[in-house]
């Protein structure tokens, strides 16, 4: 019986490509994580920080998993090259890719990577 290993996805948001629109937003360059994988980390790391005319929130989302619930965009978690450790340990119930779902009000500017790190689940869910 072979061993899970264990995986990494990357996304990067840029708001000079993505726009920053009250939506959800897939980076054209996300990973997709498939269906039925445990999540056992999260990391963002913030190069350029999050700016909003309004207060806007962002949330990390992924297959049905919160990756990190919405928060202010000049929370902590978002700060200019801030590494933010998300906790997060889930099972995806679809195959999509690292979600970033801004909200209240638009982004006018922003650059955040996301790393997830998970195991391929054989089980269903």
């Amino acid at each position: 019986m072979a061993h899970p290993k264990l995986m990494t996805a990357h996304a990067k948001y840029d708001f000079a490509v993505d726009g920053g629109a009250a939506t959800t937003i897939v980076p054209a360059n996300s990973a997709i994580i498939p269906d039925n994988a445990v999540i056992v980390r999260c990391y963002s790391v913030v190069t350029t920080a999050m700016t909003s005319d309004g207060s806007a929130t962002l949330a990390l989302t992924t297959g049905g998993v919160t990756l990190k619930a919405a928060t202010a965009f000049d929370n902590g978690a978002f700060d200019d090259e801030d590494v933010t450790e998300h906790t997060v340990v889930d099972k995806t119930t679809s195959s999509t890719g690292i979600q970033f779902v801004i909200a209240t009000a638009a982004l006018t500017a922003g650059v955040v990577e996301v790393f997830v790190e998970y195991y391929i689940s054989n089980i269903s869910a």
